[in-house]
């Protein structure tokens, strides 16, 4: 699945889990996104081919992901570092959001063996040897399941900003989601938009990233609306 999916199935599920400090919910929403920061690789292979992505492809991406950041040893580091940088409590509460954060970085890898496809497995056990992970019945990356689950849980965004106040837009910061959230609100209520000025520069802002980032997603699936 693709690295947006992930970081909105992660924050929703520490919605589900009752976790009440935006800055906990962040750390457990962006650890279950963290086994792609192999993309990293990928780019530097694009920068370094001069941007020929089926040499970057071949060559690294091919080799590199879901092998060095998917598998159980980067979840127990992913669950030190979110002890390490929940907010301040006591050690119990370091430890539950230490523990979310390990399920949402788990659960990416099995989101990877359903939605990556047969041919793409994971690696669980690395450093140590041992069999790949995928399952037969899979759907690749570009199949339209993805692409389903990514708009159903943008869509999703946009109501759950509209009935709770807050969206997985929070993942980049306070005042990002504080903005989102009071436009969605405002385009949906008159009278909310009577009692507070909008602003228009920043809603084009908004729907700008929002396009760009829904095109970010479409583009390594084959989809070019200037063809």
């Amino acid at each position: 699945m693709q690295g947006p999916t992930h970081l909105m199935v992660s924050w929703y599920f520490a919605e589900a889990a009752n976790v009440e400090r935006p800055r906990d919910r962040r750390i457990v929403a962006w650890a279950g996104f963290m086994p792609d920061i192999d993309v990293l690789a990928y780019i530097g292979a694009l920068v370094y081919y001069r941007f020929d992505k089926e040499l970057a492809f071949e060559n690294v991406w091919k080799e590199v992901h879901h092998k060095y950041t998917h598998n159980l040893a980067f979840v127990l580091l992913t669950g030190i570092v979110a002890y390490w940088l929940a907010s301040a409590g006591d050690a119990r509460h370091k430890l539950r959001i230490a523990t979310l954060a390990m399920v949402t970085c788990g659960l990416h890898n099995f989101l990877d063996v359903v939605g990556a496809g047969p041919t793409w497995p994971i690696y669980p056990l690395w450093p140590f040897p041992g069999p790949g992970w995928s399952a037969t019945w899979s759907w690749t990356i570009g199949d339209w399941q993805n692409i389903v689950i990514f708009v159903g849980l943008t869509l999703g965004m946009f109501a759950y900003a509209k009935v709770r106040g807050r969206s997985p837009i929070e993942c980049f910061g306070d005042r990002a989601d504080a903005w989102f959230t009071r436009i969605v609100r405002e385009g949906s209520d008159s009278r909310a938009g009577r009692a507070q000025p909008s602003n228009p520069r920043l809603r084009w802002i908004i729907w700008g990233a929002i396009v760009l980032g829904t095109l970010a997603i479409l583009a390594p699936l084959g989809f070019n609306p200037f063809r």
